[in-house]
């Protein structure tokens, strides 16, 4: 056999070779490239689409979430209902721990956000800044928008509680509209001219035709701390601990500070009480 020849057959196997070696790479990255399902505080809603494009362009995972109050999240898990990742608040896991639902060692916490006040946009911006002038502010407002409480979301049961606190239930029966839980920008700019909106700040910042007025007084004011959890007796695959990392990672924390949220930096929390 010729120099040239053997040369030749060299060079063919080595393509093969490297042929096969990149199908094979293929293979192995489509295997590692797997379903990640959240279900998850209604709150962060604003916030995933730049996280799930973060994550998945990075990681080439998909993400499959899922969103409801925090109460509605808790009901379902007790109930039956899994997923890979949970995200409720620093109120709501213990419950689930309890209940041999989540590994409580899995937790981490995501985020925290408060309760603000969000009107059409063009249309006046209410003085709130201190209890009278909030309380003034929702009294002349044509229509109140705030979450259902009997829902479970944690801002529409706090500003229950509120307008409770500052007397004001009975004056506001014709005016409250109340929402499913995460709707309440949309229905408050349904309402137009005269609507006022209450809920947590990150389901108002970035919204088109809202106009964050601001959150309510400190003294008024209910922060909701979020935290992701994995089932208990399952140990999280190794796309979940990619997931929980992305999380804590410098794009993460731009897309939650974007909504109006603030992530967790060891400082002192207004925990939610419900």
């Amino acid at each position: 056999m010729s120099t040239c020849y053997r040369q030749l057959i060299r060079r063919i196997i080595s393509s093969i070779a490297g042929v096969a070696a990149l199908v094979t790479g293929l293979g192995a990255t489509a295997a590692r490239a797997d379903e990640i399902r959240i279900l998850s505080a209604a709150a962060l809603q604003s916030a995933f689409p730049e996280i799930t494009r973060g994550f998945e362009s990075a990681s080439g995972h998909t993400l499959r979430i899922g969103y409801a109050t925090i109460g509605a999240v808790t009901q379902r898990v007790l109930a039956g209902e899994t997923a890979d990742v949970v995200i409720g608040s620093t109120l709501s896991m213990p419950t689930l721990v309890q209940g041999g639902k989540i590994d409580p060692r899995s937790q981490l916490t995501v985020c925290r956000t408060g309760i603000g006040v969000v009107v059409p946009s063009g249309t006046p911006k209410p003085e709130i800044g201190s209890i009278e002038e909030f309380k003034r502010a929702v009294l002349a407002a044509r229509v109140v928008v705030y979450a259902d409480p009997v829902r479970g979301g944690a801002a529409g049961v706090h500003i229950g509680s509120v307008f409770k606190e500052l007397g004001i239930v009975d004056h506001l029966k014709s005016q409250i509209t109340l929402a499913a839980g995460g709707d309440v920008t949309e229905v408050t700019l349904g309402q137009g001219a005269g609507a006022l909106g209450l809920t947590q700040i990150s389901e108002i910042v970035g919204k088109p035709a809202a106009e964050f007025v601001g959150p309510l007084p400190q003294e008024l004011q209910n922060e909701t701390v979020f935290v992701a959890g994995t089932p208990a007796g399952v140990d999280p695959t190794p796309a979940v601990t990619a997931f929980l990392a992305f999380l804590k990672s410098p794009r993460a924390a731009a897309a939650i500070q974007a909504r109006g949220m603030q992530v967790d930096e060891g400082g002192r929390r207004h925990e939610s009480r419900y």
